[in-house]
């Protein structure tokens, strides 16, 4: 559950559906969209209140369907969470434009927010960020791994259900077994990034709060992320950063050139070393140039 520095609140949306939003920060700061990654939520925040009232920022992280209090969505895309997410920021009385960050297959969510709604991004930035799977183009560049990944998820997803359902009960009972085993998995960088407690504890939660509903909320992600985007990476307009590490276990620098190419104003930030949850080492930095870029 969201901890005293978070705020959780529910937009009830046009379908009735419910939206999770957890809300990092003072409401009348400036606006920071979060969109989480897989299998993960809006609770993978680094709890540093103090940067935020020292930025004067905020930071609005909207829980995917089936992740939290957000009610499952079947036909959830990449376009209807960025809807979603507009009709959630309106209903907080949010109007002006807003920065945007995306972690890991978050950042494709956030490709498409900025792609969609250009006139209300003020500033992107992609940490350790995934890629359009559905796009034809892109596909032609992707590790075989993610090849493989996308086939599997394309022409067997079905049988996976099962899986997401013992995960998700796994991770309700015993979250800090789970957390070791995951980390387990991943290499050596990012089993020094999660290795301090409190991030540790972040990634935990997080991922306790992504397997909610059954892990259905996973199981639709997962076949969001595939589909074919209904949206052009030239219609991304803002500055955009891309913060990625040579060392990434999950993506690979190789593909993150490409994309850079593929946006209309893209820096890439190669971190020597780094793994694929750098931003909780490099938060500050983050926020330092989000603050900057967005101005007063």
């Amino acid at each position: 559950m969201p901890s005293v520095f978070a705020q959780s609140t529910l937009v009830t949306l046009p379908d009735q559906r419910r939206l999770e939003i957890i809300r990092y920060g003072n409401p009348t700061h400036r606006p920071v969209v979060f969109h989480h990654g897989y299998a993960s939520s809006g609770l993978s925040i680094p709890p540093h209140a103090e940067l935020l009232e020292q930025l004067q920022l905020q930071i609005l992280a909207p829980n995917r369907p089936g992740v939290g209090l957000s009610d499952v969505h079947t036909a959830l895309t990449l376009e209807s969470f960025a809807d979603d997410v507009l009709f959630g920021l309106e209903a907080l009385l949010i109007a002006g434009p807003v920065g945007l960050l995306g972690w890991s297959a978050g950042g494709l969510y956030a490709q498409a927010q900025a792609a969609l709604y250009s006139a209300q991004t003020t500033t992107l930035h992609l940490l350790s960020t995934c890629l359009p799977l559905g796009e034809p183009a892109t596909y032609r560049h992707l590790p075989p791994r993610w090849k493989t990944i996308k086939f599997l998820n394309d022409y067997t997803a079905p049988l996976a259900r099962p899986l997401f359902l013992r995960l998700s009960r796994q991770w309700t009972r015993e979250p800090d077994r789970m957390i070791d085993r995951f980390m387990n998995l991943l290499g050596p960088a990012e089993q020094e990034e999660a290795g301090n407690p409190v991030s540790r504890i972040v990634l935990r939660d997080a991922a306790q709060h992504g397997f909610s509903h059954r892990g259905q909320g996973v199981y639709d992600d997962g076949r969001a992320l595939c589909r074919p985007p209904r949206f052009h990476l030239s219609a991304i307009q803002a500055p955009t950063t891309i913060w990625h590490g040579t060392d990434d276990f999950i993506w690979h620098p190789a593909p993150i050139y490409y994309l850079g190419s593929r946006l209309p104003h893209a820096t890439l930030r190669m971190l020597p070393g780094e793994g694929h949850m750098l931003f909780l080492k490099y938060w500050r930095q983050i926020l330092e140039q989000v603050s900057q870029e967005m101005g007063d």
